[in-house]
């Protein structure tokens, strides 16, 4: 007994991140998590601690496969701190097996006009667009018409520019 509470202080005093486990709870509002494979309850886990000072809440959670036949798990997530989240509060998450970090969309109006030091933000912003409408978690076309839409801003500024 007193090797097991040496051997316990000495990895405590060492950090050992085993010893000192967060809780990491996620709430799923509308029970789309019944039945989760083990793929889906990790990326669950990823993104709650990805956002460490909230409690986030997930909702609309889905799976299907991608080419590869590899699980792909599509939802929302939101940091809102509310118990009852806004369904505006909600933004679209994806993750694909084996693939990098889920990805996390908020989906933000482009303004009429943009800053010229902001423009690589809103492309930026776009490529997780695009990257959930390859996993297939948002509906073909959606990348497109961001695109669509940012171009017409920036040929705005062009033209604006040039008058």
């Amino acid at each position: 007994m007193k090797r097991f509470l040496a051997f316990s202080l000495l990895l405590a005093a060492l950090g050992t991140p085993g010893l000192a486990c967060s809780a990491s709870a996620q709430t799923v509002i509308d029970g789309s998590d019944k039945k989760a494979s083990p793929f889906v309850k990790n990326t669950l886990k990823t993104l709650t601690k990805r956002f460490p000072d909230t409690h986030p809440f997930f909702r609309a959670i889905t799976t299907h496969p991608n080419a590869e036949k590899k699980q792909v798990v599509c939802g929302e997530i939101s940091l809102s701190s509310s118990k009852t989240p806004e369904p505006d509060s909600f933004m679209l998450f994806g993750a694909a097996e084996g693939d990098n970090p889920p990805i996390v969309y908020e989906p933000r109006e482009i303004p009429a006009s943009i800053d010229s030091r902001e423009v690589n933000m809103w492309i930026n912003h776009g490529a997780d667009l695009a990257d959930l409408e390859e996993m297939g978690c948002v509906p073909e076309g959606s990348y497109r018409q961001y695109g669509d839409k940012l171009n017409q801003v920036l040929q705005n500024k062009k033209h604006s520019a040039t008058r």
